[in-house]
């Protein structure tokens, strides 16, 4: 697949958006009403917000639902049990972030800022009295934006339960499937070290034990998404301790081939037990 059709169908998505929209929009909705007895005030960061709605490919054999449907931002404002007291919006590229405007206007009794961002550079920059504010952080990258510091700085804030999706499909892409980890392509790697903070994707990369009849090294990648995504949550289990939830779920396109892995991590230490049976819940029910 190029990465022109890849881009069309994420942009476009099919019945794995829906699936993850409903498990965030599910947490969402019992996060607020499980908080809302309690002294803090709640906010809701959608760094890669989009436009507010999605468009559902009519290649997904999707009939029953094609068309425009709410994305994230817009399910996010309309939890009505106890509403977020804070909606902030990230998007960087200038026609999604106007359109998100539109949104804000509609919305205009709700306190929502909407963020003209790249969404690593406001969350490394997002300074907030984490005292008096909890929150959910939803991180819904194109592909690989997001960059392990930006999770380590999100993990130190201990205040936001945070959704992760990781874009297993386009870092498989970037992966050759036979060659030395340091033949990849320049731009691959340092994209990769930026993902993991290391590179420790490399183990991903074991020697062929047959070599060639030349007597060279040759290396072979594990060609499953299982290696890839151990070694990113086992990065998340060290950085968040007990917050991170081994549970995850798999998202996948039409030919039931893998393109992200859903992952939660819990905001703070208090709150661990219900946010992890929540999350794990929702994650196994829905």
């Amino acid at each position: 697949m190029t990465n022109q059709v890849a881009e069309h169908k994420a942009r476009y998505g099919g019945r794995w958006t829906i699936e993850k929209l409903n498990i965030l929009e599910r947490y969402l909705d019992v996060y607020t009403t499980a908080l809302k007895d309690t002294p803090f005030k709640l906010m809701y960061i959608d760094a890669f917000a989009g436009t507010g709605q999605l468009k559902l490919s009519s290649e997904e054999d999707l009939v029953d639902i094609r068309g425009f449907v709410s994305g994230s931002a817009e399910r996010a404002i309309k939890i009505e049990n106890k509403p977020f007291d804070e909606l902030i919006f990230v998007e960087k590229k200038r026609d999604r972030f106007a359109k998100l405007k539109s949104l804000q206007a509609t919305y205009s009794k709700r306190k929502i800022e909407i963020v003209h961002s790249d969404a690593n550079e406001f969350l490394a920059n997002l300074h907030e009295d984490w005292r008096s504010w909890r929150g959910v952080l939803f991180l819904d990258p194109f592909a690989t934006e997001v960059k392990w510091a930006t999770i380590e700085t999100i993990a130190s804030f201990n205040a936001l339960d945070t959704w992760i999706l990781f874009p297993v499909s386009a870092i498989t892409r970037m992966l050759p499937k036979s060659r030395k980890p340091n033949a990849i392509s320049p731009k691959w790697t340092k994209r990769l070290t930026q993902v993991f903070g290391d590179e420790s994707w490399h183990n991903l990369y074991q020697e062929d034990p047959q070599g060639n009849l030349f007597g060279d090294i040759k290396y072979q990648r594990n060609p499953g998404v299982d290696g890839l995504i151990d070694i990113y949550k086992e990065k998340l289990r060290t950085l968040f301790g007990t917050r991170f939830l081994e549970t995850s779920r798999a998202l996948k396109n039409s030919k039931n081939s893998p393109l992200f892995e859903f992952m939660f991590c819990v905001g703070n230490p208090n709150g661990i037990g219900p946010a992890k049976r929540i999350a794990e819940y929702i994650l196994e029910h829905m």
